[in-house]
């Protein structure tokens, strides 16, 4: 598989990367076919994951670590997060030793700032960032979920690394961060990694809608309504390519420079799907299109 460069860095990852939020959910995915469904994607040439420490309350990080045994540990390029409620010096050191222990490793590749805690100083965090990255217990550090002015005040306490890269909501239909900080990051050299890089699924044709709640199955119906124009331009343009809707979709990020979309999958067919989706390029008619259907749509909340 190709490999892209991660940010200002010299670290080539794959450019597609395994979310792992489902691993650990037992409800979602057994332990076993997580492991197996991890293997996989390895073998198949997705060497990036990423995970969090909340993620299934630490047990994602326990599956990946097992998962991750029958490999060298350098042909794995492992990003984790330190959750909100840990970014007190202290707790963030406490923290990655957790991370460390569950993923039965020394160091993590990436290790991100989950969520921005505006009742703990940012200078705080980034100095034990800092430490984590200087005693070796990860190769790189960055953040999630953190806009402009916070990225930039981050990267003022730092002396000794810097950000490589900024984990955030990205896709062909949610672009808020295509106003600012992408643009900062890429004249930065700072990697965007981009979740729900599928729309929660509802970008390729998902219908299915489940939860408790009447008005939360009202939003979602009207919002799946709403992008139908979008929806239906995506798979036009994946039939007269002969490609899915996934591989489009995913393709849309996979050209900007220094995006790397993230994924979800609990099945090696969707798997297998979605790495379709790397080693060509849309066409700018094609994106044209794209965008026209983008704008045909007028929607003041994502659901």
């Amino acid at each position: 598989m190709e490999t892209k460069r991660l940010g200002w860095t010299d670290e080539k990852i794959s450019p597609l990367i395994l979310g792992s939020w489902e691993y650990g959910n037992s409800s979602i995915i057994d332990e076993n076919s997580a492991v197996e469904m991890i293997r996989k994607a390895i073998e198949l040439g997705v060497n990036t994951i990423d995970t969090a420490e909340v993620y299934g309350n630490g047990m994602s990080e326990t599956i990946i670590g097992k998962a991750i045994k029958k490999f060298k540990r350098d042909e794995v390029f492992i990003i984790t997060k330190v959750s909100i409620d840990h970014l007190r010096y202290d707790d963030v050191l406490k923290a990655i030793e957790g991370s460390l222990r569950r993923l039965d490793t020394s160091y993590v590749d990436l290790y991100l700032v989950h969520w921005p805690n505006h009742y703990v100083p940012i200078r705080e965090t980034a100095k034990a960032m800092e430490r984590v990255y200087k005693e070796g217990k990860a190769r790189y550090i960055g953040l999630s979920n953190f806009s402009l002015p916070l990225l930039r005040e981050f990267r003022e306490y730092l002396s000794k690394t810097d950000v490589a890269a900024n984990e955030l909501h990205y896709n062909i239909l949610f672009r808020d961060v295509e106003k600012e900080v992408l643009p900062y990051m890429n004249n930065e050299d700072i990697s965007l990694l981009a979740y729900d890089s599928l729309g929660l699924g509802y970008l390729v044709g998902r219908k299915e809608i489940k939860n408790e709640y009447r008005w939360y199955i009202l939003a979602r119906e009207a919002y799946i309504k709403n992008i139908q124009p979008l929806i239906e331009e995506i798979e036009r343009i994946a039939k007269e390519l002969g490609k899915t809707p996934a591989q489009i979709v995913l393709n849309w990020l996979l050209i900007k420079n220094n995006v790397f979309p993230i994924f979800n999958t609990t099945k090696e067919s969707h798997l297998k799907d979605n790495l379709g989706s790397i080693g060509w390029k849309l066409s700018n008619e094609e994106l044209s299109k794209l965008e026209d259907s983008v704008k045909k749509i007028k929607i003041d909340y994502f659901v």
